[in-house]
């Protein structure tokens, strides 16, 4: 899947079905986050296919917190796949969408007692993150009656470094899960509950992992929490390697440029015209020092990945262990478990774009900006790590000259940037013109989504093949953000 055909098609959609766009537009208003049903499809099928080519005993669950609302889910239960869901609100809108609880893995480090029993009822999947949790989760099953099925998720695997910080979620210093080193407790305690039946292990180790050796580090664990489950006598019929699956945002050669040029930068080897990062951000460089740039190496998260979205999957099946044996040849040798997986990014980011109006240009600094109808909190991947995303301004024209600008968002804050690195343009806008920015179905449009600045959340639709238009989230109204007059001041006592 390579950046560069993924972004030509999305533009053929976009020219396909642009009736139909402008007439949600006109509705609807700008900004708009746009998904392309077909290329959900497209992305989803793939990951079906290595499942069924390789281990056919896969179920391909989609991370409802990727693009939480009914319709992703709809469309989800719609392609076969099954649900990673992360609250008690996605678990509902899962189940009521159709998706088969049996499918439906419920993640989360704090879940609450409304989201555990609702679980529990579901029959879903339950990856437990702690001890306080479990003891909660025994306590609801044993009022509620039905035994749940449980998962252990653990961390602290040594997998720092392949995505941003804020984003590795199975190394020492995460939030989630019990830690590997306390793997034989947790196994002999659920060996040992009369109110739970253990089903296996779980492990996400982020989003976003472009490089494979996270993903064969992670299988040797899990492979190996899975023998030490095995030897206090408890089942394993399900392993779940989460998600985390990367996208090919920039083509190979424009990463590597990108990459040259911010590291001649962070080691003071060009001026200030050089940056193409904003306040100097090192990003993957934040290690290295002004000197030499021999050997630096980047860290955290990345743009390019050899092996993007159902073929980092492939590669994972296909990994051989120290001892000559496949992944796949290990799952068999367990007795062949249920594997999980849980793309989101993958299934969605390439399928959608985002559409707004340009708001002005300047300079600052010499570098061009384009201060762009739309914020931060409504394209908020941002706010974990400085993300770059393919953009364009609309139409395209035979005179276009292209150039490089920072985008800027309109929020009351210096860090409303759309884009801290610059991106290539086919030509600099002027006020009032459409603009697109390109990968934007995953997360963007509801991770951080806010009314800063009393701005109201934008409109979110998706277009079918045959053009026609499904209203995913209503944009809100003024009453949505500030209320109205109406409303009563005071609560009842």
């Amino acid at each position: 899947m390579d950046s560069e055909r993924t972004t030509l098609r999305l533009e053929a959609l976009l020219e396909r079905h642009e009736a139909s766009i402008d007439r949600a537009a006109d509705r609807l208003g700008l900004p708009l986050h746009v998904v392309f049903l077909e290329e959900m499809a497209r992305n989803a099928r793939a990951f079906l296919d290595v499942a069924r080519d390789r281990y056919s005993n896969t179920v391909v669950a989609f991370a409802a917190k990727s693009n939480p609302c009914r319709g992703a889910l709809r469309a989800a239960r719609t392609l076969g796949l099954g649900a990673d869901v992360a609250s008690e609100h996605e678990l509902r809108a899962a189940i009521e969408e159709g998706i088969d609880p049996q499918k439906t893995t419920c993640n989360g480090n704090a879940k609450s007692d409304t989201y555990l029993a609702d679980a529990v009822r579901a029959r879903a999947l339950i990856a437990v993150d702690n001890a306080d949790e479990f003891d909660r989760l025994e306590a609801i099953a044993r009022a509620e009656g039905p035994i749940p099925t449980v998962l252990a998720r653990f961390r602290g695997m040594p997998l720092s470094g392949l995505t941003s910080d804020d984003q590795t979620t199975a190394s020492d210093w995460t939030k989630f899960g019990f830690h590997v080193d306390e793997a034989d407790d947790v196994f002999s305690r659920a060996r040992d509950s009369g109110a739970v039946r253990f089903g296996g292990i779980s492990a996400h180790i982020g989003t976003q992992i472009a490089n494979p050796i996270g993903y064969e580090r992670l299988v040797e664990h899990l492979f190996d929490l899975a023998e030490r489950a095995r030897a206090l006598d408890l089942p394993v019929s399900h392993i779940d390697v989460g998600g985390g699956f990367p996208v090919r945002f920039l083509s190979e050669s424009v990463w590597d440029a990108f990459r040259r040029r911010l590291l001649a930068r962070a080691c003071g080897e060009t001026d200030l015209p050089g940056a193409v990062t904003w306040n100097d951000h090192p990003m993957g460089y934040a290690h290295v020092r002004s000197g030499s740039s021999a050997g630096a190496e980047w860290t955290g998260k990345a743009y390019w990945t050899p092996l993007p979205a159902s073929e980092m999957l492939e590669h994972l099946l296909g990994h051989r262990s120290g001892d000559g044996r496949t992944t796949v040849e290990r799952l068999e040798a367990l007795g062949s478990p249920t594997l999980i997986v849980e793309p989101g990014r993958a299934l969605m980011a390439a399928a959608g774009v985002t559409l707004t109006d340009v708001a002005g240009v300047k300079r600052v600094l010499g570098h061009p900006v384009v201060s762009l109808d739309i914020g931060i909190n409504n394209h908020g991947t941002n706010l974990i790590s400085p993300d770059i995303f393919p953009a364009a301004v609309l139409p395209r024209r035979k005179s276009d000259r292209p150039i490089e600008a920072f985008l800027a968002g309109r929020l009351c804050f210096s860090g409303d940037m759309i884009s801290k690195a610059k991106v290539r343009l086919n030509r600099l806008p002027a006020r009032g013109e459409r603009f697109v920015l390109y990968h934007t179905g995953a997360y963007g449009a509801d991770h951080f989504a806010s009314h800063s600045c009393g701005f109201p959340r934008p409109a979110k639709i998706a277009v079918r093949e045959d053009g026609e238009v499904e209203l995913w989230r209503r944009p809100d109204r003024f009453e949505d953000v500030f209320g109205s007059p109406d409303d009563d001041l005071l609560l009842e006592t």
